[in-house]
Order: structure tokens, then C-alpha cells, then sequence
């Protein structure tokens, strides 16, 4: 009987979790407003969670939403920085990302275990029931660490058993939204080479009039096309009028009334976010930086967001009639702005192309390419559809140990990483290991990828496309002691701290001992300080101590500094 009554009551608290009438009290005070939000649209992945705004300040009491147990504790220079994750009975997990500090038992727990470990970067499984938090209670502190753009909170929900996150805003209560999504700019994508938009075979951007709760083009005239069609929108949410910009929920798309495509976000899958280059216009966001939902799928696409994929969403407009299509986008609040806008499928004859694609690389199954100097191999899936691969070479400079390497271009995205081999002039067995693959921007700009070096070859495994050669770092990294001046005289008697750059393939690692013995330096990426916050249960005080640090990039190349001080 009573395993009887436990399922009734865990089916009761999913039922309601689905409908999202589980609700839990916000993780800071009110009032309170958002600088992202869930299925937000970022470079490589959705955003999973909610970014509370803290008013530009660190140290705002983050709060337990529900009872629970601490589960995990995470401590990063990059991603969510400190990171807690805590574990409630309804079968959700709570997380909180980018905060300053923890609450002092879970400062202390992890504390120890860094110490145990030697090591500031940790990802801690929390035995169950040794940290637990009643509803409301601080459990932390908001921040700005791992790779945070400002001080934030970023908040999340996620089913205990998959790790998917779940949308928020579905369990939060007192958010209050009336205001719809905006749509701001349609554009029209040629699908296959028989394809035409207004006469052309490039995509199209076609302005929008928007406003409160429809939308319609600024030249309301039909638009003329040909063949087989994409559609695609720029669109946000602002929450209640308040300017900021946010993603939205989701949207539907109709031909003739059919409904042919839609999406909805009411959860995400980690393993499945990179798709997120093919759901958008890669291209338009690397060149203009705007986001474009694309409303038809490549074939390479396997995300779970899709509801309905007629045809993949595609247009087939090849019988010369005029056709109306509705765009319905949707916020999490049911608030919508709708798009109706005419098609008319009219063929134009256009000039012949004299092109002849290079290589045809084929998504569904692995691909290889070798020229002089280059090897290229792609995995089956790195592509998100066929593609007319195009490969060219650049001159050797005096920089590079290999010529520039143009893989197709860097406004293709590729989903996992492929191998590239690029061969490089001989160079001294001592200088081997120091051989590196570089990206080059259009600027010039260089980007470590990494490698190995064998037989006058750096082999790498690139996730973009664009242009790569080989260079060599042989210069250690630089420390510049902030706190510590002439090796000798502390200037800050609560932390020591420094800043820490490298010339090219970046910090790999760091230790730093006082009196030799290891202590913990905390690592911030994004601003290069490292530092010591002074343990005076950990250093006996009142006496001159022998400083040792050594810091590490990629490459092997070491730099270290010593001072004496008195504390």
C-alpha cells in the first residue's frame, strides 16, 4: 500500500510539474527582472535557464526556491564559475550559476575538498543529506564568475532524472508578461538550385512594420518566388514592455491555413544544443550579428524542439499561384504577434551559372579531402547538410610554419569536430612539441585550436570552419604581481593576487605554494587575475613566508615568481 500511495504522489507532483502548476519562490527578492531567458538564442547552444539581473552588484542573497539538498557544487574559471545544484523532492534540480561565494557550509566543504585535491577547479558529487536548505533560505551569494558577461544570477530547472532543463518561467510565480514578441525582420532562403526569390538565387531580407499584436510587411505586395522556399524571422520577447531583449517561446508557421512548421520551448537537452547553429541563420549571425529563427530544418538537424515538419518546413511554390502565409509567434505567457503576408510562385528565367562545386561533401556519411599540404577528414554528422566544400591556400609568412589553410569559410557551421592536418617545415626536435594549429581571422587575429605534432605534421580537431596554419609559442606566460611589490612588501594584507597572460596557446595550469606548501589561488579567465584569498587558519601569521608560484600554457612553457614577505 504504501509504495501505492508513493506513486499516486510522484505522479501527482509530475502531473502538476507538466502543467507547471509546481511552483517555487523566486531565488532573490523581488522585484526583480531578467537579462536572458529560457531558449534564448546564444552561439552554439539555447540558453537553459533565466539571468536575473542584480543591479550591476555582486553579493545579492541568492535564495533556496524550494526545500532541498545540496547535490553538486561546481567551481570554474569559465561556464557557470561557481555553480550550485540543489536537489528538491518534487524530481527537479535547482541551479545556480555565476554566484560570488557560498554559504559558509558549503564554503567550507569545498573549500577542503580544493585543498584535498590541490586544485581551485572542482566538480563535486555532495553525499546525499549532508547539506540541506529549507525553502527561503540563502544559500549563496550572486556574482559574476566563469565566464559571465556582468553580475547576474543564472537560474535554472532541470528534471532530476534526464538533466534537462525546463522552462522556468512554467514555475515561477509573480512574473508578470502582457506585452507580445516582436517580430523585426523576415527573410526568404532559396532551399535548392532551382530555388528563386524576387528574380534571385540569395536569400532575402524583408522589412517589417510590428506592432503591438500583428505584424505586416512594409511593401505589402506579394512577394514573387519560385521552387522550393525557406522562411526564416528575427524575432524577441521584452517582458512586459520593458525594452529588454529576450527570446521567445515559440511559433507556428501555416501555408493556405496548413500548418507546415512549428517549435515550442519547454525544455532543452545539453547533448542536443549545438544544434542550435543549424536552427538559426548561421551566416547572418556571424557577418551582421542578428538571429534569425530559420523556420525549415537541414536534414542534419536532429533537435527535439520541432512539433510539426511538414516537408521540413519547406515551401514547394511551383505552380504559379499566389499562396498566404501566417507566422504566429508565441511567448511563454501566451501572448502573440502574428505575420500574414502573401506569396506568389512566378518563375523569372535567370542566367546560367558557370560554377562547378570543387568537392560535394555529404552530411549522412564521412567525408575526406587532401591537397598539397592539408589532410581533412569529417566524421558522418559533422555537416548539417551537403555541402559544396571549396578549399584554397595562402603563401607562406614569416610568422606561420605552414602556409594559411582556407577551409571552405568560417560562415558554415560544423557540428563536431573534424580532424585537419597541415604540413609544416622541418623544425628542430627541441621546437616540436612547442608547434601549435592556430585559426587566423579575417583581421589576423590568431586563435590557439592546439594539436599534436608527428612526421612534419599538427594534427588538430577544429569545430569551425575558416583559415588555420601552424605556429610555434616558445614564450612563457607573464606574471605581474598586483599586491606584491619588489618580491617583498605586500600591499594588500587580506588577498594576493596577479594577473597572468600568455602570448598564444593560452594558461593550461598554475600552483602556488607559501612555504611549501600548497595553497588556493582562484583563477578568473575572463580578466586574467589569479589570486589568494589569506587563510589565516591556514598560515601561521606574524612571520616572513616564501612565496613560489608557476604558471603553465598550453604548450608547456613555464614561468615563475618568488617573493618573501611579511605578513
Amino acid at each position: 500500500m504504501f509504495h501505492k500511495y508513493t506513486l499516486i504522489f510522484t505522479f501527482f507532483l509530475l502531473s502538476q510539474a507538466l502543467t507547471g502548476q509546481v511552483k517555487y519562490s523566486p531565488p532573490l527578492k523581488g522585484p526583480f527582472s531578467f537579462s536572458g531567458d529560457f531558449g534564448e538564442l546564444r552561439r552554439n547552444h539555447f540558453h537553459t535557464g533565466l539571468d536575473f539581473r542584480t543591479g550591476g552588484q555582486i553579493g545579492v542573497p541568492v535564495l533556496a526556491v524550494s526545500d532541498g539538498m545540496v547535490a553538486r557544487v561546481a567551481v570554474s574559471p569559465y561556464g557557470y564559475g561557481h555553480a550550485l545544484y540543489i536537489m528538491h523532492p518534487d524530481g527537479q534540480t535547482t541551479v545556480y550559476g555565476h554566484l560570488s561565494r557560498f554559504h559558509p557550509k558549503i564554503e567550507a566543504y569545498v573549500v577542503s575538498q580544493q585543498y584535498l585535491k590541490k586544485q581551485f577547479a572542482v566538480d563535486l558529487t555532495v553525499p546525499q543529506g549532508l547539506i540541506t536548505f529549507k525553502k527561503g533560505e540563502v544559500i549563496a551569494w550572486s556574482g559574476s564568475s566563469g565566464s559571465s558577461g556582468g553580475p547576474h544570477l543564472h537560474f535554472e530547472i532541470r528534471d532530476t532524472k534526464s538533466e534537462k532543463p525546463q522552462n522556468p518561467l512554467f514555475y515561477l510565480p509573480g512574473i508578470p508578461d502582457k506585452s507580445s514578441p516582436r517580430i523585426n525582420g523576415l527573410y526568404l532562403y532559396f532551399v535548392t538550385g532551382n530555388s528563386q526569390i524576387t528574380g534571385n538565387t540569395y536569400k532575402q531580407r524583408i522589412e517589417i512594420v510590428s506592432s503591438a499584436k500583428t505584424s505586416t510587411l512594409k511593401n505589402k505586395q506579394p512577394i514573387e518566388v519560385f521552387g522550393d522556399i525557406g522562411i526564416g524571422i528575427q524575432s524577441d520577447d521584452d517582458f512586459n514592455g520593458t525594452g529588454i531583449r529576450c527570446g521567445i517561446y515559440s511559433v507556428e508557421l501555416f501555408l493556405d491555413q496548413h500548418p507546415v512548421f512549428s517549435f515550442q520551448l519547454d525544455h532543452l537537452a545539453f547533448d542536443q544544443g549545438r544544434y542550435v547553429n543549424s536552427h538559426i541563420d548561421y551566416e547572418e549571425m556571424i557577418r551582421n550579428k542578428r538571429w534569425i529563427h530559420k523556420l525549415f530544418l537541414q536534414p542534419g538537424n536532429k533537435m527535439e524542439i520541432y512539433r510539426t515538419t511538414a516537408d521540413r518546413g519547406v515551401l514547394k511554390l511551383s505552380d504559379g499561384k499566389a499562396h498566404t502565409v501566417k507566422i504566429i509567434v508565441s511567448d511563454a505567457f501566451k501572448n502573440t504577434n502574428t505575420l500574414t503576408f502573401s506569396l506568389l510562385s512566378k518563375k523569372k528565367p535567370l542566367p546560367v551559372s558557370k560554377s562547378i562545386p570543387q568537392n560535394t561533401f555529404f552530411f549522412d556519411r564521412p567525408n575526406e579531402f587532401e591537397a598539397a599540404g592539408v589532410k581533412i577528414q569529417l566524421p558522418e554528422g559533422t555537416l548539417y547538410d551537403n555541402l559544396d566544400f571549396a578549399y584554397y591556400v595562402k603563401p607562406v609568412s614569416g610568422s606561420f610554419l605552414s602556409a594559411i589553410h582556407q577551409i571552405h569559410n568560417q560562415y558554415i557551421a560544423v557540428h563536431i569536430p573534424y580532424s585537419l592536418s597541415i604540413a609544416i617545415k622541418k623544425i628542430p626536435s627541441r621546437l616540436q612539441s612547442k608547434a601549435l594549429m592556430v585559426s587566423v581571422s579575417p583581421t589576423g587575429k590568431l586563435s590557439p585550436v592546439g594539436g599534436s605534432y608527428e612526421n612534419s605534421w599538427v594534427t588538430a580537431h577544429p569545430r569551425v570552419f575558416g583559415d588555420f596554419a601552424v605556429a610555434l609559442d616558445t614564450i612563457p606566460p607573464a606574471i605581474r604581481p598586483l599586491s606584491i611589490k619588489d618580491h617583498s612588501i605586500l600591499t594588500n594584507r587580506t588577498r594576493i593576487e596577479f594577473k597572468i597572460t600568455d602570448n598564444l596557446s593560452g594558461i593550461d595550469s598554475y600552483e602556488g605554494e607559501i612555504d611549501g606548501s600548497w595553497v588556493l589561488f582562484e583563477y578568473d579567465a575572463k580578466t586574467d587575475n589569479l589570486f589568494y584569498i589569506i587563510d589565516k587558519e591556514r598560515l601561521t601569521l606574524g612571520k616572513r613566508h616564501t612565496l613560489r608560484l608557476r604558471v603553465n600554457d598550453e604548450r608547456k612553457n613555464q614561468a615563475e615568481y618568488q617573493a618573501n614577505f611579511y605578513d
